[in-house]
């Protein structure tokens, strides 16, 4: 038995032609946890490109534990061996970045990965496909306001942050954002984001049926966004989509109950 399921989604693209097709791959929040079955899930599903979401590591703690990150590395690694990876930073990636002790070791992690080929998008975007409609990825990297555990003090990113952080949306292209934190899918939706893929909050941890996810980071209780597919309208043509994965390893609450962790897969479509 797999200790990684694959969940699959299909997305249609306005604009896309009958018959065309792009398959991507997303993994999050790895949490330096051990990844079994994990490549060869891939081989089978043979995507044309894997996103990853971020928190492949785990930051150092506040007590001065460093950081944890060498089977997040392995992954990664041996990952982009055999597939073109691109990698927006988790909430855990930038805190160590931004570390005064232990910073220098996630630019050696950083380096060590580009080198074998891993792509960064560090508040960037890249074409992923051209085409009867072209296919732009970026990666958001949001900061500490977006991410306290603190609810009074956390708020959605303004659009003129994104706009700051990321630029405005490229008009004719299908939008997929890279977006660690999933509790601003209106925020992404009023930027311009299509396809939303997000993470971080370990599918709620603990599963309750007909309820969802119980837990959030900070030991917040059932966030809405958790695990799977959601829609915002945003006065847009078509409803932005975000895709929610629960993570493929535990971090603060290290287990997970009714709640599998998941390798997700996305294809994009044109109208059959």
């Amino acid at each position: 038995m797999r200790l990684i399921r694959c969940r699959q989604y299909t997305v249609e693209v306005p604009g896309f032609e009958a018959g065309e097709h792009l398959r991507l791959a997303f993994l999050s929040d790895l949490h330096n946890n051990v990844y079994p079955g994990l490549l060869k899930m891939l081989e089978e599903a043979a995507p044309d490109a894997v996103l990853i979401g971020g928190d492949m590591a785990n930051r150092p703690t506040r007590l001065g534990t460093p950081p944890r990150y060498t089977r997040g590395y392995g992954c990664v690694s041996k990952i982009v061996k055999e597939f073109p990876v691109w990698y927006a930073f988790g909430n855990h990636e930038a805190s160590w970045r931004l570390d005064e002790t232990y910073g220098a070791s996630f630019h050696a992690y950083q380096r060590a990965l580009k080198k074998k080929g891993v792509v960064f998008l560090e508040n960037e975007y890249v074409v992923l496909r051209a085409g009867s409609r072209p296919v732009v990825l970026y990666g958001l990297e949001m900061g500490r306001p977006q991410y306290t555990h603190h609810a009074k003090k956390r708020r959605p990113p303004t659009q003129e942050e994104l706009r700051t952080w990321i630029g405005e949306a490229l008009p004719d292209a299908f939008t997929v954002l890279l977006a660690h934190h999933p509790d601003y899918l209106e925020s992404y939706a009023a930027w311009g984001a299509d396809l939303v893929l997000a993470g971080h909050l370990h599918g709620g941890q603990v599963r309750l049926p007909g309820i969802g996810g119980l837990l959030a980071p900070g030991f917040g209780l059932f966030p809405r966004y958790t695990r799977g597919r959601y829609e915002a309208v945003a006065s847009r043509p078509h409803p932005t989509v975000m895709i929610v994965s629960p993570g493929l390893g535990t971090h603060t609450v290290p287990f997970r109950l009714f709640n599998p962790r998941e390798l997700v897969i996305v294809d994009l479509t044109g109208r059959g």
